[in-house]
């Protein structure tokens, strides 16, 4: 089991597994031009977990700032392979990017998780995070 920095050439991985079991159907290519972006910014961290050689899970840190509360880091994205999951790969994931986050002045980690993923919700709360608040999300796209 090995946790690193993701590269480029993960770009494919990480797009099948946005894609299923997140849902999140995107072009490879703008996966592409994401993560390329991210890989070259100074608040945003994407670490893979590999299994004989291969990645089967990705976490994704951006940088949370607000006027009324510590720095933290927020996950933008924590996916395992499905086939894998119960063998502890989302958690060393989880563990990699809180011990990142508390080495580079985050106080925390916050995340968000869809009201219909209650298994993720339970692995959550398992971890030691605590549900905080409902939300409503809202976007506009340009």
């Amino acid at each position: 089991m090995t946790i690193r920095e993701a590269k480029l050439e993960d770009a494919e991985v990480i797009n099948q597994l946005n894609t299923y079991p997140l849902n999140h159907d995107y072009p490879l290519e703008e996966t592409r031009n994401q993560l390329n972006y991210l890989l070259s910014s100074p608040v945003n961290k994407v670490f893979v977990r590999i299994v004989d050689e291969r990645v089967v899970g990705y976490i994704q840190l951006s940088e949370y700032v607000c006027t009324y509360g510590p720095k933290l880091m927020n996950v933008m994205a924590l996916v395992v392979d499905e086939n894998i999951h119960g063998q502890g790969a989302g958690k060393s994931l989880l563990n990699h990017a809180e011990q990142w986050a508390k080495e580079n002045g985050a106080k925390g980690i916050r995340l968000n998780s869809g009201v219909e993923r209650t298994e993720a919700h339970k692995f959550y709360e398992h971890q030691g995070y605590e549900r905080v608040k409902n939300q409503v999300n809202f976007r506009k796209l340009f």
